[in-house]
């Protein structure tokens, strides 16, 4: 008997833990508002991507350069950047095998580790990259690449967030698609499926993934499988999106993991004019993709300068060219619109200079509570329902609170605080597209929504100020229904 009571203690013991200790990373992977917890687990329809409901979508982000040289770069702290400041949803991990790889070094997979988990918790999706190149065949890591991958999968099975790339460029004139290449697919495909049953699967093709036609003649018979299609703007051209038009008419679905707006060198350039035919193509036919690359190594298809810091708020000073068009062709897709606002919706506005969102203090209802800076946190102190009211102008009003965005004052400094709605002029707002962003101008002074000193720290005071063009003033809106 006793031995039967302690046995039930501990049964109960262990359903307590398991109810009472969810891990954070899930409750973070549920955040109201993100782009995971609005699309859930994807799956291929046809030649398409779509989300949980069967509606086709388009991913767009950032691919790391190889982890073992710039993994500084892929932290929280960036990756939350680029996905509030640039419209980023999926981040691409990518490990090589050799060149201080994984092969070399098993431990570089830590690394991927900790960039699933960023994306985990900043709710966007993420791609685990076995970073084939330098040996060709991708046969020759077979076994590394089943080991790998089954340990990837046991982790990270519950998370619809996760995306597999099994082999990233195959390439040499004897490793061919129906010789080599289907048939290591062939063998490391269910070793993630008997795990990860519902995943994205996506299969890198001959050339260095350019031979995506041949795939598609010879298609691998599992469901939710991807091809992919690597393109640099300054060697690629119409040929390479005929091939993926064709593979497409075959019925098979294209991820465009790795561009860059190079030459295939990641040199050269950068050729912007072809890039854009190359991002107009995939948005015509939401083609997802992932550029080449977030780190300030000195070449063209580098995002950043040399010496930007590894954890995000970059001016445009610190983006190359390269750069600077990938964060506006990635907005294209993003929650900001880009043709004015939608009255009635709800927004998140994001402060430009800090990547912090407009909030009220301690979630506050009353009248005169002050409006800060702080974290995204996707709680209705965050989230704002911006409504014409006439004559070029706006209200803003919270939805936790119901309350109006106000200024008490007319002076550069005044304080920005929520009010009831008394469609008084200084509760109204002309926004003003700025590239990218916005500016909020008040309606009874001219002066512009602001961040006192430029701060970037959580709690920071907003205030009206004289119109000056900087990033404390300017807002990325992001609409969330």
């Amino acid at each position: 008997m006793l031995k039967r009571m302690i046995a039930v203690f501990f049964a109960f013991l262990i359903t307590f833990m398991a109810v009472s200790f969810v891990p954070t990373e899930k409750v973070k992977a549920e955040e109201v508002n993100s782009v995971v917890s609005k699309n859930g687990q994807l799956r291929v329809s046809g030649n398409q991507l779509v989300n949980q409901a069967g509606e086709a979508i388009q991913l767009k982000g950032m691919s790391s350069h190889g982890l073992q040289w710039f993994g500084q770069f892929s932290n929280y702290d960036s990756m939350k950047w680029l996905r509030d400041n640039w419209g980023m949803t999926v981040f691409r991990a990518a490990m090589y095998t050799q060149d201080g790889g994984y092969i070399n070094d098993p431990s570089q997979k830590n690394k991927v580790k900790q960039a699933v988990q960023n994306a985990i918790d900043l709710g966007i999706y993420v791609i685990i990259d076995w970073h084939v190149l330098g040996e060709q065949d991708p046969n020759v890591y077979k076994q590394q690449a089943k080991g790998f991958f089954s340990e990837m999968a046991s982790l990270y099975k519950d998370y619809p967030n996760v995306i597999y790339e099994i082999c990233n460029e195959p390439n040499g004139s004897a490793t061919t698609w129906n010789d080599k290449i289907k048939p290591y697919a062939e063998e490391v495909i269910p070793v993630i499926r008997s795990i990860a049953p519902g995943s994205i699967i996506i299969v890198g093709t001959g050339t260095w993934s350019q031979d995506v036609q041949d795939a598609a003649n010879n298609p691998l018979f599992y469901s939710n499988i991807m091809y992919t299609t690597h393109f640099y703007a300054g060697t690629h051209g119409q040929w390479l999106r005929d091939r993926i038009d064709y593979a497409r008419s075959k019925g098979v679905a294209v991820f465009i993991t790795e561009w860059g707006t190079s030459d295939a060198s990641g040199d050269g350039g950068p050729f912007l004019a072809e890039s854009k035919v190359w991002t107009d193509f995939m948005q015509d036919r939401k083609i997802s993709w992932a550029n080449w690359s977030l780190c300030d190594k000195s070449e063209v298809s580098a995002a950043l300068m040399p010496g930007a810091s590894p954890y995000g708020g970059w001016s445009d000073a610190q983006l190359t060219a390269s750069g600077k068009f990938v964060k506006d062709q990635m907005y294209g897709s993003s929650q900001p619109p880009s043709d004015g606002i939608v009255s009635g919706k709800i927004y998140k506005l994001v402060n430009v200079g800090s990547g912090k969102a407009l909030d009220v203090s301690a979630a506050g209802t009353s009248d005169g509570t002050n409006v800060q800076i702080w974290d995204d946190n996707g709680t209705g102190a965050q989230q704002w329902v911006i409504t014409d009211v006439g004559g070029g102008l706006y209200k803003v009003i919270n939805v936790n609170s119901n309350k109006g965005l106000d200024v008490a004052g007319t002076a550069s400094g005044s304080n920005v605080q929520i009010w009831s709605y008394g469609a008084g002029a200084n509760q109204k707002w002309k926004i003003v597209k700025v590239g990218s962003a916005y500016k909020l101008i008040a309606s009874h002074n001219g002066k512009a929504l602001d961040v006192a000193s430029a701060s970037t720290d959580n709690g920071a005071n907003v205030q009206i100020w004289d119109d000056n063009g900087s990033n404390a003033q300017n807002w990325n809106l992001y609409q969330l229904n």
